[in-house]
């Protein structure tokens, strides 16, 4: 919250709220005698005492006695110490001045840590469940009164609550204009700290200590087996110095029923793409135990007070100080310190004199799982220097799997920490397979060494009817009042599986694939069973589902992609998908993040292309709404990709979008599916006459793109929805509403003009690379590119459109459509510039 400056004379650091002066880029952390022995600085001429105070403060890897740089730290890794660069030699280091420096910045602490403690204040009496005048909650959830307000309002509405203790409905904006207080939740049946070993959630338990009433909340530890000895140390010490101080105060410890490297071995080895060990290990044994704590068998809604700062990484930095439903739908995570700096955050545990994890004063700048891949090249050397026999079996699979994928330098491979970046998984052995196959609308499926009962997890599909029918379960699913009727079969450790009539449903088919996907791969790791908010499921020692609980939510398949994390870690990445051509670059569906297309957006850059890039005038987000809307006018042929200038095709398309001529639309459009991932993936794989709900798209989405972050894919999907939105593409496709959910449904465009059909034409040709195409091929199922695709076009217009070209008085090309022939010719001497600049 504060920056922060140097205090030379007593070695300190002083907060400020200075607007200028010699704040830091960097907040410091302190150095203590532990770092620099391990460092050699006593064996280089440095002279030191071995204090409890700290002796220098660190700027990432620099370090500083009184504001001066003295060293710099190069290298380091898993085998390698690191290199101290000295700056000045044979200094003679006093400790920092304590006294001093907590009194200079005595003010500066109070408004900090006041500020925190009002937050937890607010929080907690914002979120506690609600009694009525006989002490009984109050069982009703505002957030869905709320929603069912809202859709009855152009506003976004909020409860708030009076001082009188009523509450009230009004505007969001009104509400933060009036300062109101908001109710996120009355149903938070649970409080809890998380405690993690680190000083971030130190800080935050000490926060609320001083706040709320200590039988008011509970504190868990959750260890995942990856902890290191000083922060299980530390967590008993911390047990035994608050429940002296507050004897009401509850500490448990949640714990995976596996050790950790049960699941590398099931699982392989957590990466930076597939971080299951944080899920799996630590939130899902977290929220179990609160299930058994809750003793209902339900998951209870929590208020979760925890130590996350904006300042650890770039991806924290975009959260929300208070998150509702962010990892969990129960779950309403709190950050009391959520902008505080890690100087901040050591100046609170130093004035509190708080019990400190040692780790730190080794120069951890982390204490949190040991050979974690979210943690650099110096953090794996302070690991296992330090705690070499904690580090041991991770470094030994490390090493084994190494060896397993035929990396020939294996040395250099844990050094640069290249087993981080696993992204599918090509290298493990799995006896699990999994084949799907579709014929005639039926779904064909092959589940060979099956790890869970299909006929436990089907249940969660909607309420079953099961006959044994000779060696054949016959089985009928009611899936949102539709019946689908299974058969399946069970020999041999082989699940063969028939289901009939589903392929058109593509939500039924989404869900059901992820189904299998469980009843292949579960290795019972929990991560499903958190999900379920009713406690129909349990997934230890085996999967159990009581049908009087489910409620059919889908939650348990919806949390991940592929529904299963073992699924999802496991991925083949070289047979997520046979279509190459969704297949040669999955990032450019991400360019559009959230923003459409919009046809005000296109009248502005039509009126003020030369400019438009100059100034801001344009009144769009820098930032956030102009590098896609670049984006979006490059892939529509509008903007030069090498530059900021239109192209000369835009110079010709303008009059007839100042004009409002269909089209100009049309060639964008065949612009769009010909160049621009997205609208190239809608155009190949949303058939015409069907509508598609947002749930059916997500789920078709993930299907051409698994390796896109589920966030990501839906941030593409918005940016979909709203160029259907704001701009006049009715021609190709229309935005229904049903039941108040938006519907897409792609209908045939059989006025399309000659230019466009001309230009679609010459657009595929240079694709395909040949000028000689036939009606046929645009005709094909199998075909995903071209005219019919992108437009639906009847084949007696299509025909007819061909005959009109040909006759046309530029001849772009020739057709040859009787006597059973139906060749199509394009000019050699004409490319799709070329159409552009001959037909307007």
């Amino acid at each position: 919250m504060f920056k922060v400056e140097w205090d030379k004379i007593n070695n300190g650091v002083k907060l400020t709220m200075a607007p200028r002066g010699e704040a830091l880029n960097v907040c410091p952390r302190p150095v203590f005698w532990e770092e620099l022995d391990f460092l050699g600085l006593n064996k280089m001429g440095w002279s030191y005492p071995h204090s409890k105070e700290p002796l220098l403060w660190a700027c990432d890897r620099r370090y500083y006695y009184k504001g001066e740089m003295v060293m710099e730290l190069k290298g380091g890794n898993l085998f390698d110490n690191p290199t101290p660069l000295i700056e000045q030699n044979n200094i003679i280091i006093k400790p920092v001045n304590i006294e001093e420096t907590l009194k200079l910045n005595e003010d500066s602490l109070f408004l900090l840590e006041h500020e925190a403690m009002d937050f937890i204040d607010n929080v907690y009496n914002t979120h506690k469940p609600i009694k009525n005048g006989q002490g009984k909650v109050i069982d009703i959830d505002y957030d869905k009164l709320v929603e069912r307000h809202q859709q009855n309002s152009k506003e976004k509405l909020t409860l708030i609550k009076e001082t009188c203790d009523s509450f009230d409905i009004m505007p969001l904006s009104k509400s933060e204009q009036l300062g109101k207080r908001r109710v996120f939740n009355s149903r938070i049946e649970k409080v809890i700290v998380s405690f993690s070993g680190g000083k971030d959630s130190q800080v935050v338990l000490d926060l609320v200590s001083r706040v709320l009433p200590p039988e008011s909340y509970i504190v868990i530890y959750s260890n995942t087996g990856y902890e290191l000895p000083t922060s299980l140390s530390l967590y008993e010490e911390i047990k035994t110095k608050y429940q002296q101080e507050y004897p009401t105060m509850t500490f448990y410890t949640a714990m995976n029923h596996q050790p950790v490297l049960y699941y590398w071995d099931k699982l392989d080895s957590p990466s930076k793409v597939h971080r299951w060990c944080c899920g799996v290990m630590k939130t899902a044994p977290l929220y179990r135990l609160l299930k058994e704590i809750n003793g209902t068998g339900k998951q209870p809604n929590v208020l979760a007070f925890e130590g996350v700062r904006g300042e650890e990484s770039a991806a924290r930095s975009s959260y929300d100080r208070i998150g509702n439903g962010v990892k969990h739908n129960n779950v309403v995570n709190a950050r009391p310190i959520f902008e505080w700096s890690v100087t901040e955050v050591w100046l609170y545990l130093i004035s509190r004199d708080l019990p400190v994890n040692s780790a730190y004063r080794k120069g951890l700048n982390r204490v949190g799982c040991v050979i974690c891949p979210l943690s650099s090249e110096l953090g794996d050397c302070l690991d296992n220097k330090f705690f070499p026999e904690t580090a041991k079996p991770f470094v030994e699979k490390l090493t084994e799997n190494a060896k397993l994928a035929g990396i020939s330098n294996i040395e250099a491979y844990l050094k640069e920490r290249k087993w981080k970046v696993r992204a599918g998984g090509n290298r493990h052995e799995s006896n699990t397979r999994i084949s799907v196959s579709s014929e005639n609308l039926n779904l064909h499926v092959t589940i060979t060494n099956p790890q869970e009962d299909f006929l436990q997890w089907v249940k969660v599909l909607g309420p079953i009817k099961v006959i044994r029918n000779g060696k054949y379960y016959l089985v009928d699913v009611n899936f949102k009042g539709h019946i689908y009727s299974f058969q399946l079969s069970i020999n041999d450790n082989k699940h063969s599986l028939l289901i009939k009539n589903c392929t058109t449903d593509a939500v039924f088919m989404g869900i059901v694939k992820r189904l299998i996907n469980k009843v292949g791969y579960c290795v019972h790791c929990e991560a499903c069973e958190v999900e379920c908010p009713t406690g129909a499921l349990s997934v230890v020692p085996i999967v159990s589902i009581d049908e009087t609980k489910c409620i059919h939510c889908f939650k348990c398949l919806m949390f991940k992609n592929n529904g299963c994390v073992v699924a999802n870690s496991l991925r083949v990445t070289s047979q997520n998908n046979n279509d190459k051509s969704m297949k040669s670059n999955l990032t450019p569906i991400t360019k559009f993040n959230t923003f459409g297309l919009r046809k005000n957006w296109i009248q502005i850059f039509f009126d003020n292309h030369e400019t438009f890039f100059d100034n801001e005038e344009h009144g769009l987000n820098v930032k956030k709404q102009l590098p896609i809307f670049i984006n979006w006018l490059r892939d529509a042929g509008l903007l030069e990709y090498s530059s900021k200038k239109w192209t000369k095709t835009a110079e010709k398309l303008e009059p007839l979008f100042s004009g409002g001529d269909n089209t100009f639309w049309e060639i964008v459009w065949v612009n769009l599916c010909s160049s621009g991932a997205l609208i190239n993936w809608f155009c190949s794989y949303i058939d015409y006459g069907n509508a598609y709900s947002r749930e059916e798209l997500a789920f078709l989405m993930e299907e051409s793109f698994p390796q896109v972050p589920a966030t990501s894919r839906d941030n593409t999907l918005k940016s979909l929805l709203n160029t259907f939105k704001e701009c006049p593409f009715e021609i190709v496709a229309k935005v229904l509403k049903e039941g108040g959910k938006p519907k897409v449904i792609r209908q045939p465009h059989n006025d399309l003009s000659l230019v466009a059909a001309a230009y679609s034409l010459y657009k595929y040709a240079e694709k395909v690379g040949r000028k000689s195409l036939t009606v046929s091929e645009f005709y094909n199922t199998e075909q995903k590119e071209g005219i019919v695709r992108q437009f639906g076009i009847e084949q007696n217009t299509f025909e007819q459109i061909l005959r009109s070209l040909e006759q046309e008085k530029n001849h772009v090309l020739r057709s040859e459509l009787k006597m059973g022939l139906d060749n199509i010719i394009l000019r050699d001497d004409l490319n799709s510039n070329d159409i552009i600049d001959l037909m307007i």
